[in-house]
């Protein structure tokens, strides 16, 4: 695909959206944005005037018609996701679609069949799997410098006295485990593959929001991993993954992290990765490699993974009992 500078869609204006678009600029030889959308045309407009885009749209159908872009990044609440990327699939438009990229397995599933449908590309914004010092600590662990992995301990809790309307919502996908669970589940994953069993407990508000989420899985390797994720504690935010010849561990704010800490006999070692921006412009940039090599899914942003990752999800609410809106959708139709 030759494509000089991809063009970029941003659907959505607020915080994530913003710094998306702030780290876009990092890439300015491959990509512009060129539109924006939002629910209100004066929200677009403002959002328009900050990173000089020149076209402003108050519906997300507009952006995707106007012919103005190569490919979308969806920054809105959850719940809405999957119209929004069926939609500019279904018209061509590549999409970069924050996590989690639905509320269910499901909706995903069908969000990749309509992309390999239209040989269009689709990727989850999971922005932690294209952080170099991420990447740097998995290629670490599969050189065997700590053996065998046999232990992932991992939390992602937060409190503030007024926490985002959104994160108490049932009906947008509230909760801690949509926001901050997806982190821990996501690393786990990644040091040990899909778990063999997986337990979960939770503790719910009145509307059924899961505030305090504690995860076992268990491997038929033998391996254990235990996450946490809540909305009700000042956590650590850290990631370790261990073995019988020592542990890597990522400090907090684990996600998105400036270094990592291997330690073997040789003792500790603080291993510094070089990384630049706010780091979402990684994402961005793998998006635009596989847009150009004509790819329908990015290989560092794979679709296997962003279902496994749902799936796990689907299961852990499923224990706990927390339901979301399109739960018992049929999509066969």
């Amino acid at each position: 695909m030759g494509i000089d500078r991809v063009r970029w869609g941003i659907v959505a204006t607020g915080n994530i959206s913003t710094q998306f678009t702030q780290d876009l600029g990092l890439l300015a030889d491959d990509a512009v944005a060129t539109a924006v959308a939002s629910r209100s045309q004066d929200s677009a407009d403002r959002f328009a005037a900050e990173f000089g885009i020149p076209h402003a749209y108050d519906d997300y159908r507009r952006l995707i018609d106007s012919g103005e872009v190569d490919v979308i990044y969806i920054g809105t609440p959850h719940p809405q996701h999957y119209a929004i990327a069926r939609t500019a699939l279904q018209a061509g438009i590549a999409v970069l679609c924050e996590k989690p990229v639905t509320l269910t397995a499901k909706q995903a599933g069908d969000l990749i069949a309509v992309a390999t449908e239209h040989k269009t590309l689709f990727a989850e914004a999971m922005w932690m799997r294209t952080n170099p010092v991420i990447q740097a600590l998995f290629k670490d662990l599969q050189s065997g410098v700590i053996g065998e992995p046999q232990q992932v301990v991992a939390d992602f809790a937060f409190h503030k006295a007024s926490l985002p309307v959104r994160l108490l919502d049932p009906a947008l996908g509230g909760g801690s485990l949509m926001d901050g669970g997806i982190y821990p589940m996501t690393f786990a994953s990644m040091a040990l593959g899909r778990p063999n069993e997986i337990k979960a407990v939770g503790s719910l508000n009145d509307d059924g929001v899961d505030l305090n989420v504690a995860m076992a899985w268990r491997y038929d390797s033998g391996a254990v991993a235990a996450l946490t994720c809540g909305l009700r504690s000042q956590n650590p935010w850290v990631a370790s993954v261990s073995g019988p010849d020592g542990n890597l561990q990522l400090p907090h704010r684990f996600h998105h992290p400036e270094y990592y800490v291997r330690t073997t006999a040789a003792g500790a070692e603080r291993i510094d990765v070089p990384a630049h921006g706010r780091g979402y412009h990684y994402e961005a940039s793998a998006v635009i490699d596989a847009l150009r090599a004509g790819l329908v899914e990015v290989p560092v942003l794979p679709h296997a993974a962003t279902l496994e990752i749902l799936d796990l999800l689907d299961e852990t609410r499923s224990q706990i009992g927390v339901r979301y809106p399109g739960d018992d959708d049929d999509l066969s139709g």
